[in-house]
């Protein structure tokens, strides 16, 4: 019996000691969070101002991209509306080849991480160098502030589209010219 005696009182002295460990910790940690709220609170008081000025500046910019967006989709709506041909011929290729660039998406990250683009660029391959090349080309990983692999996947479909709806536009703007 004296041995499990002996346990249970080195088991409660241990528990005791975790527990002190426990509270303490828990102790400094809250410490160090008021004391850092405390720094943040402080700092941007005293930069109130610039903080303003910032904001002020970015709702001004934004509402000017706004304001460029609507323009240009009313144009862009004119123009489908004055040549419906030439829109559906557009839209028509921009949805192929942005299709198309996102089915190659994954070969063109291999490519973009095979030349060096991302962390690991150029020491990689098969899936993991497709992975990281795209999550380059979106910006960086999720956990890094990117938009990732589905970022990189987006912007090289979005490219593709862009490329193939110019293209078709230019093909296709002067068919009537040249009629007339």
């Amino acid at each position: 019996m004296s041995f499990w005696r002996s346990v249970g009182k080195v088991t409660l002295a241990t528990a005791k000691v975790t527990g002190q460990v426990a509270w303490t910790t828990t102790k400094v940690a809250t410490n160090v969070a008021v004391v850092t709220t405390a720094v943040v609170a402080k700092t941007v008081y005293e930069n109130r101002e610039e903080i303003a000025e910032i904001a002020g500046t970015t709702a001004v910019l934004t509402g000017k991209l706004a304001v460029g967006a609507a323009k240009l989709t009313g144009k862009a709506v004119v123009a489908a509306v004055e040549n419906p041909e030439k829109a559906a011929v557009v839209t028509a290729a921009a949805v192929a080849t942005g299709g198309l660039a996102y089915v190659a998406a994954p070969a063109i990250g291999a490519v973009a991480s095979a030349a060096g683009l991302g962390a690991a660029g150029g020491t990689l391959s098969g899936a993991a160098a497709s992975s990281a090349g795209l999550a380059a080309l979106g910006g960086g990983s999720l956990a890094t502030g990117g938009l990732g692999v589905a970022g990189g996947s987006a912007l090289v479909a979005g490219a593709g589209a862009l490329g193939g709806g110019a293209i078709a536009s230019v093909l296709a703007s002067d068919d009537k010219k040249a009629v007339e």
